[in-house]
């Protein structure tokens, strides 16, 4: 989003333009938020920062303590893995569903595509949200194939915390391959039909908490708080 210099910016707009750049890490977990600078920023009103930074503490994205400031809140992980845990019960039951479908061929070949497309994304300079948008096709085209496409939206609120950790995960460009690779083995699942190998695979793939917290936790333990 482009607001700066433009006039008349609403609540929601600064609130969006702030809710992408906690979402995104343009503001780190930790980091303080003076409300003067937003209102110079965004040359709205301090009731329209306040507004906007009401919305995000709601959303536990913002915390604030008296008498000592406004901070984009820490990462908590126990929040994180609760909500993977929820999306990978979702998949499970889809792959399953998917592995017993009659005719897999029209879903085969949209994985294959989502797939290339990723491996585009990460050949050239690397636009993380190109590839999230990239990644959250691969899933939704699952879902889709059992008729199941919106179930995710039903976890759109609390996900911004997933996608902040996830967002963490991928300031290692290793980890584009790494879930690349995940996501061919699921549709290797799926070609040979195996729903052990289907769910060994999204399971490793989901369960990125146990992956890998341990490893930016204690390299970072200043973004994070752990269960």
């Amino acid at each position: 989003m482009h607001l700066v210099n433009r006039n008349f910016l609403t609540t929601e707009e600064v609130y969006q333009d702030l809710f992408h750049k906690i979402e995104t890490l343009v503001y780190m977990p930790g980091v303080r938020i003076s409300e003067n600078d937003l209102c110079e920023t965004y040359g709205v009103s301090r009731h329209i920062v306040r507004n906007a930074i009401t919305q995000l503490k709601a959303q536990g994205l913002i915390t604030v303590y008296p008498q000592r400031g406004t901070y984009v809140s820490l990462i908590d992980m126990k929040l994180v893995e609760d909500i993977l845990y929820v999306r990978e019960a979702v998949e499970q039951e889809a792959l399953y569903r998917v592995i017993d479908l009659s005719d897999t061929t029209e879903l085969i070949d949209h994985l294959d595509a989502n797939i290339t497309e990723q491996k585009k994304i990460i050949s050239h300079e690397i636009t993380v949200d190109d590839f999230n948008t990239a990644d959250t096709a691969f899933h939704r085209n699952l879902l889709n194939a059992v008729g199941k496409g919106n179930v995710l939206d039903l976890l759109k609120e609390e996900y911004v915390h997933v996608k902040r950790w996830k967002n963490f995960e991928l300031r290692d460009e290793k980890r584009y391959e790494q879930i690349i690779r995940d996501h061919q083995g699921i549709l290797d699942a799926i070609k040979k039909r195996s729903p052990l190998d289907g769910r060994n695979a999204l399971h490793q793939h989901l369960d990125t908490v146990t992956n890998l917290r341990d490893v930016f936790t204690t390299a970072n333990p200043e973004y994070f708080i752990r269960p």
